[in-house]
């Protein structure tokens, strides 16, 4: 489990929505909370830090002291991961900024850290309420029915455990997918709700979404439920429920009103 937070800021207001969220979540475990920044000129570190003095003073009081940082190096996602890396139990919670079809972060930098990083990583869309956000509640942990998707249930069952949480697993099928009469359509999502339940004594419900948007099916049903987080590997092995970045997990970082918990299995380039 995590025990210190790392905020990446760009120099953009809506990265700064990100440091209130991982205050609220390093104070849940007793944490820490790095805000870092990146350049690649020495001779900008100064104006860096001011610009990261300038931006912590704006938030006002909060219950955790953050650290502030600026690294240096021609890539982001090279340094944050370096500073990541250096750290014990560390995780990364940043911003999308949910510009376009796709949020800009989502695809450049935050792809990057996901190809880089072993574990998951927060990210933080436009439409997150910060004062709502908590880790206990109910989850949302969409899944396609691929052994990559299901890779990012141990870390489901972590916060389960950690904080009490409450999954729905559910899976996404078109309206005009039809089962045929032997097949009970939420087969698939009920086995995987009995293996989290049986690792975490918890209970875990689980429900069959249909839409033929698979992002916007999964926002709806999080939002009707109030969840407090929604959980998601990011690959695209499959044809049906995609989560890769650019496609579904941006969709659902740029709509859901919580934030959304990524994680790439290591072993997809």
């Amino acid at each position: 489990m995590f025990q210190h937070l790392v905020v990446p800021i760009d120099g953009s207001k809506a990265s700064w929505s990100a440091v209130p969220i991982a205050v609220a979540l390093a104070s849940a475990v007793d944490g820490k909370v790095d805000v870092v920044t990146v350049v690649d000129q020495l001779g900008d570190v100064v104006p860096a830090r001011d610009e990261l003095d300038a931006g912590l003073r704006e938030l006002g009081s909060l219950p955790i002291a953050a650290g502030l940082h600026v690294l240096t190096n021609d890539s982001v996602a090279d340094a944050v991961a370096g500073h990541v890396e250096a750290l014990t139990g560390a995780m990364v919670v940043m911003s999308s900024h949910g510009r376009g079809r796709s949020a800009a972060v989502l695809g450049s930098v935050a792809d990057e850290l996901l190809r880089l990083l072993f574990g998951p990583m927060i990210v933080v869309g436009p439409n997150v309420a910060i004062s709502e956000v908590r880790l206990d509640g109910t989850y949302v942990v969409p899944l396609d029915g691929s052994p990559d998707g299901e890779r990012i249930l141990p870390i489901v069952e972590t916060f389960m455990i950690e904080f009490a949480g409450s999954p729905w697993i559910v899976e996404v099928v078109e309206p005009d997918v039809r089962v045929s009469g032997d097949l009970v359509e939420s087969a698939y999502p009920a086995r995987v709700a009995r293996q989290v339940a049986a690792v975490t004594c918890g209970t875990v419900e689980f429900e069959v979404l249909h839409g033929d948007n698979t992002g916007h099916a999964i926002v709806d049903f999080a939002t009707a439920c109030d969840a407090a987080l929604i959980f998601a590997s990011t690959h695209g092995r499959t044809s049906m429920a995609r989560l890769r970045l650019g496609s579904v997990a941006a969709d659902v970082v740029k709509h859901a009103t919580c934030p959304v918990v990524l994680y790439r299995p290591p072993h997809l380039v």
